[in-house]
């Protein structure tokens, strides 16, 4: 039996904010391609990366607001927020009590926008607390269980308790674990796993530093470079400063594909694609130093 929360504006903003994110993304690729000035390329590609990210956050709040529900069966209860459902077994809730009948005050820590109450709460008469609500704490419900507490907040609260008592009596079809299920693509476990995106992101970071580094730098470089000398430190070989990219275009290429192989791999040998984007680091280092070397 599904049961709905209280309505909320909070889908609607995060969805307008997700289609003027996705304007500006559009408006700023235009610009970019009609670029020629390395600089305002750069800043550019970082703006819209920025916006990217924005735009696939805002869509995945709108999810949230959109979807989120409470599920009752005589199993247990299903709290559906965006692509993530938080399943508490029936015979684990000791106890369900209204919001309003909390006297000690709750410390929240988490997201709050237009109605949508997102995140965990802490106080010592419930100790933790997590939170799916579209209401104050007084419109809530708190579904004890042993492990932590739930605030829920069904848009009709009678029925969903008087549903919770009649089905106590059911046995469960299947038994459950009170865990999180994550549906595609949060499913896949590179993409949950903090190391990962720790390694990644590093790398990420200073290849576009270097990007940056050389985009910077261009108009104030001779126009011909030296790379290579010889014996008696001579330059004997020259090449235009525009090959400076290559160095960067080289890091992006071996992140890329050090991403690919290590995502493909990462289920099966966990350590050996931390080993591969960990190297990627190592490589991105490298290139900083040849990059210095020819421009310092």
């Amino acid at each position: 039996m599904n049961f709905q929360p209280y309505p909320t504006k909070y889908g609607h903003f995060a969805l307008a904010a997700a289609v003027v994110c996705a304007l500006m993304m559009l408006v700023l690729i235009d610009a970019l391609l009609r670029q020629t000035a390395p600089s305002t390329i750069f800043w550019l590609l970082v703006v819209c990366l920025l916006v990217i990210g924005a735009t696939i956050t805002a869509v995945y709040c709108s999810l949230i607001g959109f979807k989120l529900n409470y599920h009752l069966n005589r199993n247990g209860l299903i709290i559906q927020w965006g692509l993530c459902q938080q399943r508490i077994p029936l015979h684990h809730i000791e106890e369900i009590i209204p919001g309003e009948s909390v006297e000690e005050p709750i410390k929240f820590r988490g997201f709050e926008l237009a109605g949508l109450r997102i995140g965990r709460g802490e106080s010592d008469e419930l100790g933790r607390i997590a939170f799916h609500t579209t209401a104050p704490l007084e419109r809530t419900l708190l579904v004890l269980t042993p492990k932590q507490t739930y605030a829920i907040s069904p848009q009709d609260p009678s029925a969903f308790l008087k549903a919770w008592h009649d089905r106590q009596a059911l046995g469960p079809t299947h038994h459950w674990n009170e865990e999180v299920r994550r549906g595609w693509p949060l499913s896949i476990d590179v993409l949950v796993d903090p190391l990962c995106w720790w390694l990644v992101g590093s790398a990420t970071v200073i290849c576009l530093a270097l990007l940056g580094y050389v985009s910077l730098s261009y108009a104030g470089l001779p126009a011909l470079l030296p790379i290579h000398f010889d014996d008696f430190g001579q330059a004997d070989r020259i090449v235009d400063k525009f090959n400076l990219f290559i160095l960067p275009a080289v890091g992006g290429i071996a992140l890329g594909v050090n991403l690919i192989l290590g995502s493909f791999i990462h289920h099966r040998e966990k350590v050996a694609a931390y080993m591969l984007w960990g190297s990627t680091i190592v490589v991105q280092l490298f290139l900083w130093i040849a990059t210095l070397t020819i421009t310092v």
